[in-house]
């Protein structure tokens, strides 16, 4: 894992480190670094979770051991502040709740303000969609191994999913310094809601893994850009602010391994 550092000029003075795609992963690693640098806000953009295909209701937080003591470890340090990516579409209300509990303020289509910032999370139209279905799909016609997710029948079909962008009118048009927590780099200019366009300070996304196989400075593959894509990593103007990318904390592709591709946990120094 290494750590990378971005300096943004901002009306405000603040050490934010930003998370992305643990999935699950073993986060004392982060946790040691996270003490070392003391940021005054940390926020995970997303993918904190693996999660899984399954018939049943069951509680993912009792599942997947290493997501609580992350998330306590990181209250610990700072405020901390948590939006959904897509893999957070297999969470249920009582998964939900046991997140809430550790202290850490889920975001999920909405914002906050704190200290002269509007910290906003953008939830992924995959879980945002998945969370409907699975509330329609309940124990009266409970969800099937031939129809786990709404949009698994196609491939495409999840790339004309929309995330429930209509609170970012408002937001936007806040006083104050914003960030935006946006898993998905393609909602910036590939797809709707094209962040680009928008008002707004500071996105911070991942969900690439960076491209998973990087040459020459360039990512292979990532989901919702498909071979060779634009947004993988790095830091991105757009007319009104800028989007950061992280190449996250660890890889799903179990059968594609991530070269010349590290790890990367992202400190950013606003002032």
């Amino acid at each position: 894992m290494k750590n990378q550092t971005y300096h943004i000029n901002a009306p405000v003075t603040r050490t934010i480190a930003q998370v992305s795609d643990l999935h699950n992963k073993d986060g004392q690693p982060v946790l040691a670094s996270l003490r070392q640098h003391s940021p005054d806000i940390i926020v995970i953009s997303g993918d904190l979770v693996m999660g899984r295909k399954t018939r049943e209701e069951k509680i993912i937080m009792e599942e997947e051991k290493n997501i609580l003591p992350f998330l306590y470890g990181c209250v610990q340090i700072a405020p901390t502040y948590l939006s959904l990516g897509n893999h957070e579409g297999s969470l249920c209300d009582e998964d939900m709740d046991i997140l809430a509990s550790t202290g850490v303020t889920v975001l999920d289509n909405r914002w906050i303000e704190r200290d002269g910032l509007l910290i906003g999370g953008l939830t992924s139209a995959i879980a945002t969609n998945f969370g409907q279905f699975r509330k329609k799909n309940n124990t009266e016609n409970p969800i099937n191994e031939k129809n786990l997710k709404p949009y698994q029948s196609s491939r495409s079909h999840s790339m004309r999913l929309f995330p429930d962008s209509t609170w970012l009118d408002t937001f936007e048009h806040q006083p104050g310094y914003k960030i935006l927590l946006s898993h998905h780099p393609e909602y910036w200019c590939i797809q709707e809601p094209m962040l680009i366009n928008r008002h707004i300070d500071l996105v911070l996304s991942g969900h690439a893994h960076g491209g998973q196989i990087r040459f020459c400075g360039h990512g292979l593959f990532a989901p919702g850009q498909g071979c060779l894509p634009k947004y993988t990593s790095g830091i991105h103007e757009g007319p009104y602010g800028r989007m950061i990318i992280s190449r996250g904390l660890a890889n799903t592709a179990k059968m594609i391994p991530r070269l010349f591709n590290p790890r990367e946990l992202i400190y950013i120094e606003l002032g």
